[in-house]
């Protein structure tokens, strides 16, 4: 895989996170099944297009949507290392169907890929280009 792959696959997986959370929150609501706090839905709503928005600007080379991948996955990381630190717990009503152990390591590995390839010079150079 070349560096133009591995962009592209990190923002096609972010629009697939983005995607598939926003179509299921809609269906849980169609369905009248979600059971979710409208905070809750709000700030899952607001997240999952985030990443959506974000992985459209990835795939365009976006030198924007660079910059706050990396905050936000920065972000991402740390609240992870501190829920696996016991320093911060989240309300259960944010917990998805996959056992939170396991959903928050996937994160974890996920987001410190992404942060440890963007920050490679190579891939800084490819978001270089004037918007």
């Amino acid at each position: 895989m070349n560096l133009s792959q591995g962009i592209t696959g990190f923002g096609i997986i972010e629009i697939l996170i983005g995607s598939f959370t926003l179509s299921g929150v809609a269906t849980s609501i169609v369905l009248g099944t979600s059971q979710k706090p409208l905070g809750v839905l709000t700030f899952v709503v607001c997240a999952a297009t985030v990443s959506l928005a974000l992985g459209v600007g990835i795939v365009r080379r976006s030198r924007v949507g660079y910059y706050l991948l990396l905050f936000f996955a920065t972000l991402v990381l740390a609240s992870k290392l501190l829920i696996f630190a016991k320093v911060i717990v989240l309300s259960g009503a944010l917990e998805t169907v996959i056992p939170p152990p396991i959903k928050n390591a996937i994160s974890l590995i996920y987001h410190l890929l992404l942060i440890l390839y963007f920050a490679l010079p190579s891939s800084r150079r490819a978001f270089n280009r004037k918007e």
